[in-house]
């Protein structure tokens, strides 16, 4: 396992060592209540979908651009969790050995 930490503490990521490329993103913004980290999955399917086709490839982008213009993001998954939230996380996180 991998662990990058930013230089301010607030960008944490958290990388497989199975070899398949994934992991978990957690990004802290202080400024929003309800929005206080950001969970994200990181995806390890860059050179899987190298080899799709034309249309393959086209059937992905306009989902994405659908999603884009009804004011939706496109990611594989994101957990937004408020303070209180995240603390309990971290309590969890801290009690386990």
């Amino acid at each position: 396992m991998a662990i990058m930490r930013s230089k301010d503490g607030k960008n944490l990521i958290v990388d497989c060592d199975c070899g398949c490329d994934e992991g978990l993103r957690i990004c802290i913004n202080e400024f929003h209540e309800d929005s206080y980290a950001i969970l994200s999955y990181v995806s390890g399917n860059f050179y899987k979908d190298q080899d799709l086709s034309f249309w393959q490839v086209f059937k992905l982008k306009c989902k994405k651009i659908w999603r884009i213009l009804r004011n939706k993001d496109y990611c594989y998954s994101e957990i937004v969790i408020s303070k209180e939230d995240f603390k309990e996380l971290q309590e969890y996180i801290a009690s386990v050995k």
